[in-house]
C-alpha cells in the first residue's frame, strides 16, 4: 500500500500526463487516469485533440460515446501494456489505470505549485492567475493556511487558456475540507456566485449523468454541494485530499468478490468519508431492495444506490463500503 494525493500530476517517460486519481496505491504503481495521450502510437477523432508541450495530444474522455471509447482503451492496453493494472484483490478486475513507478518522469505538486503561484508579483499575473490568487485568498479567510491548498490540472501545469480555463483547487486534509464547506455555507463574496439549476442542467447532459442519475435528483443535491461555482465568472471546483493518517481504505487490507447486482435503502449516519476517493458513507437501517434502479443519492439524509455487491459489503458497525461500478459494454469498466 502506498499514500500518494489524489488530484497530483504526473508525466510519464512514455510522454502521457496524468492525474493522480485516489489517494491510496497498489505497490505496482500509482492509480491515475490518463489525461493527455500523445497521437503518436495513438489516436481518435472521437475524442478532443490539444497541442501541449509541442506535442499534438488526445484528451481522454471518459464520456464520450461508448463504442469508440472501448475501441481507444483496448488499443491503449496493447500500445501501454505497462499503464493498465489487473488487481490481485479482486476477483475480476476492474479497469484501473497506473503509472508504474520507474515510468514517472515528473511529479507536479498541488501544494509546491500554488506556493509558487502566490509568491509571484501581483502586476505580472495575467487576467487567469489574477482570479486564482483572488480566490484562494477569499479561502484564506476560512482560517485554513496556505499550506492546506493547492492547484491542480492546468493551472499547475502552465497550459491553461486564460479565458476559459476552470479554478481547481485542492484542500489537504477532510477535517480542513469541512471547515471550508462551512465557511462557504456562511459567508460570501462579491465575486463569488454557485452554480444555478441551468448550469447543472447542461453539466448533467454535457456529461452523460443521465446513464447513472435522475435529473432532478442528481441536480438537487448537486446544488446544495459547495465545491463548484463561478469565481469572477470563472468556474471553479474544490477537491478534498485525504491525509495519510486520515486514510479508511488502506489497498491490499480486503479482498473483492462480485456477487451480482443489488439495490437498498439506508440512513446516512456519517458523510464525513464521502469526499475522497474511495468514499466511503456510514450507514444504518440497510434493506436491500430489488436487482437494478438508477443512482439516486442524496448524501446528508438518505441513499439509494445500485452497484456490484462484493462479498464484503457489510462490515461490523454497519460502515458501507461504496465502491460504485458503472454498468457499461466496455471490456474494462472504472472503479474508482
Amino acid at each position: 500500500m502506498v499514500h500518494f494525493y489524489e488530484s497530483s500530476m504526473i508525466t510519464t517517460k512514455d510522454g502521457l500526463q496524468c492525474q493522480v486519481y485516489s489517494n491510496q496505491h497498489p505497490k505496482k504503481g500509482i492509480i491515475v487516469k490518463p489525461k493527455y495521450i500523445p497521437t503518436k502510437k495513438i489516436s481518435s477523432d472521437s475524442l478532443p485533440y490539444r497541442f501541449i508541450l509541442g506535442k499534438k495530444v488526445n484528451r481522454l474522455d471518459m464520456w464520450t460515446d461508448a463504442k469508440e471509447l472501448k475501441k481507444y482503451i483496448e488499443k491503449f492496453a496493447r500500445v501501454y501494456p505497462d499503464y493498465v493494472f489487473e488487481s490481485d484483490i479482486h476477483d475480476r478486475s476492474p479497469l484501473f489505470f497506473v503509472v508504474p513507478h520507474e515510468k514517472i518522469e515528473k511529479i507536479y505538486s498541488p501544494r509546491e505549485g500554488l506556493r509558487e503561484l502566490m509568491s509571484i508579483p501581483y502586476m505580472d499575473l495575467d487576467d487567469h492567475l489574477e482570479k486564482v490568487v483572488g480566490f484562494v485568498k477569499f479561502l484564506l479567510q476560512s482560517g485554513l493556511k496556505l499550506h492546506d491548498f493547492g492547484i491542480t490540472y492546468s493551472t499547475l501545469m502552465g497550459y491553461y487558456s486564460r479565458n476559459m480555463s476552470d479554478i481547481n483547487i485542492v484542500i489537504y486534509g477532510k477535517n480542513k475540507f469541512w471547515k471550508l464547506m462551512d465557511f462557504l455555507e456562511k459567508n460570501k463574496h462579491k465575486d463569488l456566485r454557485w452554480k444555478n439549476y441551468e448550469e447543472w442542467e447542461k453539466f448533467y447532459n454535457k456529461r452523460n449523468r443521465n446513464i447513472v442519475h435522475d435529473k432532478e435528483i442528481y441536480i438537487k443535491n448537486m446544488h446544495r454541494k459547495r465545491t463548484e461555482g463561478f469565481f469572477k465568472d470563472t468556474l471553479f471546483v474544490l477537491f478534498a485530499l485525504e491525509e495519510p493518517e486520515e486514510a479508511w481504505f488502506k489497498w491490499g487490507e480486503e479482498r473483492y468478490k462480485r456477487i451480482g447486482f443489488a439495490k437498498f435503502n439506508a440512513k446516512i449516519k456519517s458523510n464525513y468519508d464521502s469526499i475522497v476517493r474511495p468514499g466511503c458513507y456510514e450507514v444504518s437501517n440497510s434493506k436491500f431492495l430489488k436487482e437494478r434502479i438508477k443512482i439516486a443519492s442524496c448524501p446528508f439524509s438518505s441513499i439509494n444506490l445500485f452497484g456490484y455487491l462484493n462479498s464484503n459489503i457489510f462490515i461490523p458497525n454497519f460502515l458501507l463500503i461504496i465502491f460504485i461500478i458503472l454498468t457499461t459494454n466496455h471490456k474494462y469498466v472504472p472503479f474508482f
